[in-house]
């Protein structure tokens, strides 16, 4: 296969592809990352509980390490098992999430660990375990979300470890700096994925409707462009970047907005499920 990919290029691996592990890459906005990835010339290695069902043509081109990213032990064994291998890691995509709605006085405390254990702990600790294989010029992307500059109600926990994910990647991009090491993050608002569906059921937010949720495709498009202009946060769509920068310095912005917001909410939430939009 052709390599069209950012290290397309590359010789250090003596004919070998340039090697990219992402977390969640068994559905969702992770496998079609994982496809992506594999489409130009990549060797992958994802992990998850489960194996992704790829495509046969890049079937070659796909590793599965099993690992429960809620576990401190999985990781370190995956991890373990990547770092025996030796092998450069030229990217490294966190895309793993999880998020269970609700009010805080609801929940589980099972629900409150799970959520902050995928979405901020595990990137955490692979980073932290994996970042000696990474060489000059490779590449470190976070998956994160509109939710960690606009707050939603009843998704409070999710919102704060996304929150954190956007700090701790601001701050491993100043220590990287001097190893060349890129650091990104993506945000996609919503996104038309099993995720969604599970989250809408449970009675999420009607926000997400706002405008019509993304396709994975896109995201995965969002991610590829990125790895080709590393170092940079890119909001999917744009506008939703600027919106969310604006209710961060003013955050009565998003309180005036909010009786509007969940008006095309609620209204783009009825298209999607095939009722008749209320006026």
């Amino acid at each position: 296969m052709i390599r069209t990919g950012p290290f397309a290029g590359d010789t250090a691996y003596t004919g070998r592809p340039p090697l990219a592990v992402i977390t969640g890459g068994s559905g969702g906005i992770g496998q079609t990352i994982l496809m992506a990835l594999a489409h130009n010339g990549y060797d992958t290695v994802t992990l998850s509980r489960t194996a992704p069902s790829s495509p046969v043509p890049y079937t070659a081109q796909i590793r599965h390490i099993p690992c429960d990213l809620t576990s401190a032990a999985d990781i370190g064994r995956a991890t373990a098992t990547l770092m025996a291998e030796g092998r450069p890691v030229r990217v490294l995509i966190h895309c793993a999430g999880v998020i269970v709605p609700g009010p805080v006085s609801s929940l589980r405390p099972e629900d409150v660990q799970r959520q902050i254990a995928i979405n901020l702990t595990a990137p955490v600790l692979l980073t932290s375990q994996l970042l000696h294989l990474i060489p000059r010029g490779g590449h470190v992307v976070f998956i994160n979300s509109l939710a960690a500059v606009i707050p939603l109600a009843d998704s409070a926990v999710y919102v704060a470890s996304k929150a954190a994910l956007r700090s701790f990647a601001l701050a491993l991009t100043l220590e990287t700096k001097s190893s060349a090491i890129a650091v990104s993050s993506v945000f996609p608002g919503a996104v038309d994925t099993p995720m969604l569906r599970d989250e809408m059921a449970r009675g999420g937010s009607v926000l997400n409707f706002v405008t019509p949720p993304a396709k994975p495709e896109a995201i995965a498009a969002a991610v590829m462009k990125t790895l080709r202009h590393p170092g940079q946060e890119r909001f999917e769509p744009a506008i939703d970047g600027l919106f969310g920068r604006l209710c961060m310095m003013f955050p009565g912005i998003l309180r005036m907005a909010l009786p509007v917001l969940t008006w095309f909410g609620r209204r783009g939430s009825d298209r999607a499920s095939g009722r008749s939009p209320n006026v």
